[in-house]
């Protein structure tokens, strides 16, 4: 019976202790040290690694670096003290607009004697960012990443940018776009629906693609197939055979070279510079053709004088609707 009393006395002892630990650890974890309190956060780009418009989101590796001080961790050691970080207050960073995140380092914090606290964490994954294609491939957009300290209100945490380590390594992975300099703003995040606005900081990172790709092969094949379909006019008006032959292999020319690149187009609810550069060659091709069963026809009535007439107007004149496209495509 003693030995019952005194297991049970222990037993209580160690869960009030525990309860007790426990209590203060929910006190450091979810009681900012002071209000309000500033963290300074750094974002460091390793890698870009692809970014695609049609999903509206890039794959990227970076490095979030993140420093505060909090008074109660101060302590008399002089090295810095390494600590989980679920046992110490940590603004509780959330990436708003991550699709797929994973984390590389672990998660601890180092804290020196003052009480600063400094936290480094490697993130890699796929981030949402939307884009505006209406110019693609000639386009510039600007990728984001949203960071959101959760639970918390902008009275009593800030996040700060720091430029000590902000930045991007020199070359990257991703060889279709020039990336510009990173920059972090201060930007609260809002929640509409509750009516709740948490602080938040955006990574912003320019970058603007770049068309020799699209213009040396698409663009480029595109153009030559219209040519193709303007030579039917140095054909004799006479020779129908070969001029609808001409402007039909030419029509079919262009839609298996859409056909073929239809996997390189982002598949949008919108046209876009390129869509509209494809659209207007295929109505230059059959305007070609229009113009070929016009000069048959005038031919076929016995009139070949004004045959030669309208096919020399139509051969002066066809490539002036494809320079106001390409004039459209460069301006847009």
């Amino acid at each position: 019976m003693i030995l019952k009393n005194l297991l049970t006395v222990l037993v209580l002892s160690y869960l009030l202790s525990s309860l007790s630990t426990a209590a203060d650890n929910i006190i450091i974890k979810y009681e900012p040290p002071a209000a309000p309190t500033q963290v300074y956060v750094s974002v460091y780009i390793i890698d870009i690694l692809k970014i695609e418009g049609a999903e509206q989101a890039f794959t990227g590796d970076l490095t979030l670096l993140m420093s505060w001080r909090d008074p109660r961790l101060a302590h008399d050691n002089d090295r810095a003290q390494i600590l989980p970080l679920q046992q110490v207050w940590n603004p509780q960073i959330l990436i708003a607009n991550s699709r797929n995140t994973k984390i590389s380092l672990p998660e601890t914090v180092e804290v020196l004697a003052d009480g600063t606290v400094n936290y480094r964490q490697r993130l890699t994954g796929t981030f949402t960012s939307h884009f505006d294609l209406h110019r693609f491939p000639n386009d510039q957009q600007t990728l984001i990443v949203d960071f959101v300290a959760r639970g918390y209100r902008t009275n009593t945490v800030r996040l700060l940018h720091d430029d000590s380590w902000t930045g991007r390594a020199e070359r990257l992975t991703i060889s279709d776009w020039a990336v510009g300099d990173v920059r972090l703003i201060e930007a609260p995040y809002t929640i509409p629906s509750l009516d709740i606005t948490l602080p938040g900081l955006r990574l912003e990172l320019p970058v603007e693609r770049l068309v020799g790709y699209y213009a040396g092969t698409i663009l480029s094949s595109a153009a030559i197939i219209v040519c193709m379909g303007w030579l039917v006019f140095w054909i004799a008006p006479a020779s129908i055979n070969p001029r609808i032959s001409v402007s039909v292999t030419s029509m079919l020319t262009l839609i298996a070279h859409r056909f073929v690149i239809k996997g390189e187009l982002p598949n949008l609810p919108y046209l876009t510079t390129m869509d509209y550069f494809l659209l207007g060659s295929t109505l230059m091709v059959l305007l070609g053709l229009i113009e070929v069963v016009i000069v048959h026809h005038v031919v076929s009535r016995g009139d070949e004088a004004k045959a030669l007439r309208l096919n020399h107007i139509f051969r002066w004149s066809y490539p002036l609707p494809f320079l106001a496209l390409l004039a459209f495509v460069l301006m847009r």
